[in-house]
């Protein structure tokens, strides 16, 4: 058997893998700045909510206070809608991360055939250069009787 043919199939895998190691990275990083967004809004309610407090404490005009309960509220809904997008990234990246091992196992299989087939080649060859020194040596021995 010859040496491995498959080189156009290899570099294929190498290109997936690459690409799903790529997509994985980028799902990470949206998914980071989705986190970042998040406790940045959730310690921009923490902060509402204490001036609230304080300003209740101090008294406060009825409108200021119905102006602070609408922010809250505003605030809570944009908290709920980045967990739920912050979910659907985390469920991004996990998907993307099985896709890349799924593409890396594939490369690995075929790197290993490519291994083995080499191998396999090697000692076909190292036989055949064997068998045809013991030719040279046989003749050699087979001239010096006669």
């Amino acid at each position: 058997m010859p040496p491995f043919t498959l080189d156009a199939v290899l570099n294929y895998r190498k290109i997936q893998e690459d690409i799903a190691q790529y997509r994985y990275a980028e799902a990470n990083r949206l998914r980071a700045a989705v986190s970042s967004r998040l406790d940045d809004e959730l310690a921009l309610l923490a902060g509402v909510l204490r001036e609230r407090e304080e300003r209740q404490r101090q008294g406060v005009a009825i409108i200021q206070l119905l102006f602070y309960e609408e922010r809250i509220t505003y605030l809570e809904a944009t908290v709920a809608a980045m967990r739920k997008t912050l979910a659907e990234k985390e469920a991004l990246v996990n998907l993307e991360r099985e896709n890349l091992l799924q593409k890396s196992r594939e490369r690995q299989v075929m790197e290993k055939l490519r291994d083995q087939q080499n191998k396999a080649w090697r000692e076909h060859l190292n036989k055949k250069e064997a068998a045809m020194f013991d030719e040279i040596a046989v003749i050699r021995h087979g001239g010096e009787k006669g």
